[in-house]
């Protein structure tokens, strides 16, 4: 059926106002299945330690304050662009990531990863992922990231809790780099302290992880 179209009265030029100016384009809006584990298994009115590896944002904080959490922060990407750590990252990471993350009053019953792994070696990852395990409760959930694709940007991007199965990516650069390209077989090696309970392959490029605690924590005193 062809449409009909009505003439209207002649109006004088002018500006159109319905624009006043370049829109800004949003952030893409993710579904994470593995968010969604992981909040499931947190439903309760038991109390909840967390640990966040990206810079505070409050729609995070607010997100799990429904869990009477405590909730600590430890800016990984801003702490390891410093220049008197590189150093001793390259060299010891074991020293490093003591410094980085320290012993907690209690372990820890969440760690939330995101891409933080997709920024360093394997050598680094391993040693990351020993010191989280030493500070986490026996079958204590880690939620992690890891890039399929052959570029990530040069530094990690935000990531915005918006309910819980969907997150908000925030690019911080558009810069890249190349990606580490880990193998499943390879996270599985390197993440030894902890047992996988959850993994799907998004079409976006990004595996999804939602790791436990293995058996008995070793809480360090120091």
């Amino acid at each position: 059926m062809p449409f009909r179209f009505r003439r209207e009265a002649t109006r004088p030029a002018g500006p159109r106002r319905e624009f006043t100016g370049p829109l800004e384009p949003q952030p893409p809006l993710y579904r994470s299945p593995t968010l969604k584990a992981l909040v499931a298994r947190l439903a309760g009115d038991e109390q909840h330690n967390i640990l966040d590896l990206q810079a505070a944002v409050g729609a995070n904080i607010e997100f799990f304050s429904r869990f009477a959490c405590r909730f600590r922060i430890v800016d990984l990407p801003g702490t390891l662009d410093e220049d008197d750590l590189r150093p001793l990252l390259a060299s010891e990471p074991e020293v490093a990531f003591l410094r980085l993350v320290p012993r907690p009053t209690e372990p820890y019953d969440v760690v939330l990863a995101w891409e933080a792994f997709n920024y360093l070696t394997r050598d680094q990852m391993r040693c990351l992922a020993d010191r989280l395990a030493a500070t986490c409760r026996a079958d204590a959930l880690m939620l992690a990231f890891f890039v399929t694709t052959k570029h990530v940007p040069s530094r990690p991007p935000l990531f915005r809790i918006v309910d819980e199965e969907t997150v908000r990516w925030q690019p911080t650069t558009v810069e890249v780099r190349p990606a580490p390209g880990f193998a499943p077989a390879e996270i599985e090696r390197l993440t030894q302290g902890f047992a996988v309970v959850h993994s799907v392959l998004m079409r976006h490029g990004v595996r999804e992880y939602l790791f436990q605690r293995r058996g008995d924590p070793v809480f360090p005193a120091r």
